[in-house]
């Protein structure tokens, strides 16, 4: 079992908070969410191997930081077809047997919980995000067994694919796994559940915490006033 782990251009993440972190904030913010995800995987006893999915120059640093493989696809290719491409190199050349699918935008992800996971995982297990609506972390066995979709409502169309493999997909809630990171919201989420995460200190360091928590006074003084 191989993790695959695809990261975009950083310079073009995280656009959703483009109004309230800068553009180096916002890759800075996506390296540190990535260092979580992958030191996680790292210790991921059940995993044979990662493998980062990118064509970007902090991809090749990640890569050799946590001496893990890295594929670099096509230029044209969207995230469906990274993932297929990825999948189909670490069968070819890795014998993997299955792939679990992990973004890089979900730093809260423990080991253990990973490794229960995949101890009890058959063929497609899904883990959507908190609403119901994306994919936070797909498995399949093997690695072909469906087809990857990843479009940000991803959970039922996963689902509806495996049925109409004939697959009976195991789905996991999981606290861990919920909370991506799009929105300020988001941010404030990781920095109650988990700061002391890379993510988490990576907040704190660069001051993005306090102007956060700034911008909550200002909001509570606002509809103080109002309702006075």
């Amino acid at each position: 079992m191989w993790a695959i782990v695809p990261l975009k251009t950083f310079s073009e993440a995280k656009q959703r908070l483009a109004e309230v972190l800068s553009e180096s904030e916002r890759r800075d913010l996506m390296l540190a969410m990535a260092r979580d995800v992958l030191t996680t995987l790292s210790h991921c006893k059940k995993l044979s191997g990662v493998l980062i999915a990118s064509r970007t120059q902090e991809a090749d640093a990640l890569a050799q930081a946590f001496s893990t493989e890295r594929f670099s696809e096509s230029p044209n290719a969207d995230l469906p077809g990274t993932l297929t491409q990825a999948s189909e190199y670490l069968q070819r050349h890795l014998g993997a047997k299955g792939v679990m699918i992990m973004p890089a935008d979900v730093p809260m992800i423990d080991a253990e919980e990973i490794d229960a996971i995949l101890a009890d995982h058959d063929q497609v297990t899904l883990i959507p995000d908190r609403e119901n609506l994306g994919t936070n972390a797909l498995i399949a066995s093997p690695a072909d067994c469906i087809p990857f979709i990843f479009d940000g409502r991803s959970f039922r169309p996963h689902l509806d694919a495996a049925i109409a493999a004939g697959i009976k997909p195991a789905i996991v809630t999981s606290r861990n796994f919920a909370l991506d990171i799009d929105t300020a919201r988001d941010l404030r989420s990781l920095l109650e559940q988990a700061p002391t995460t890379q993510t988490g200190t990576f907040l704190v360091k660069s001051g993005i915490a306090q102007r956060l928590e700034a911008s909550d006074n200002v909001r509570s003084d606002g509809n103080n006033d109002s309702a006075s």
